[in-house]
């Protein structure tokens, strides 16, 4: 296969830098993949906790899923707006920030608010990612690179809910959502 213009990343940078930005990105897109399913392994713990029916339980799951899916279409006009690194580090702390709240909340209705929040600061993550790596990373690399972040795609739903439902059986329901923090707050500081 030859190389020529058309092999080059649209963003030049060093083969350091462009692992490090796909290091990123692999770590925000596992920690927010393994945040959406997270929940879903702790309903019963939640809902004892907050005194709710199962239906009420179940919103925290569905708003999440509904802020995402309303912010996630709005990606191109932020990154329009306001650059695609800010985009992605506001995010990434918009995201950490609501995770933490979750564990912290001390009713069904807190804890639904800041699941839309983290829906809807964590929306642009794995579209914005998808972009970056693909404009970092060379024409002949993207199918790798792509590989790795389908990866972290599903790593992330493996791992998040087996984790959380340890966590919420031998301590509490809380650092089902507090384990989703330091990941967060490492990937932000990558960004």
């Amino acid at each position: 296969m030859t190389t020529g213009v058309h092999d080059e990343a649209v963003v030049e940078m060093t083969v350091a830098r462009r692992n490090l930005v796909l290091a990123v990105v692999v770590l925000s897109s596992a920690a927010y993949n393994a945040a959406t399913f997270t929940a879903t392994a702790i309903l019963p713990q939640m809902q004892g906790a907050m005194a709710a029916t199962q239906d009420e339980i179940s919103w925290t799951v569905t708003f999440n899923i509904l802020a995402t899916a309303v912010v996630t279409p709005m990606t191109g006009w932020l990154v329009a707006s306001f650059g695609r690194r800010a985009v992605m580090v506001w995010s990434l702390a918009g995201f950490t920030l609501a995770g933490l709240l979750c564990g912290l909340a001390q009713s069904l209705e807190d804890l639904v608010l800041w699941r839309v929040a983290q829906g809807a600061a964590a929306a642009t993550l794995l579209p914005l990612g998808q972009t970056i790596i693909l404009d970092v990373f060379p024409r002949r690399q993207h199918a790798y690179v792509i590989s790795i972040f389908g990866m972290s795609n599903t790593v992330g739903p493996v791992i998040g809910p087996m984790l959380a439902g340890y966590l919420a059986e031998y301590y509490s329901w809380r650092w089902g959502y507090h384990m989703i923090v330091p990941v967060g707050i490492l990937a932000t500081i990558g960004a």
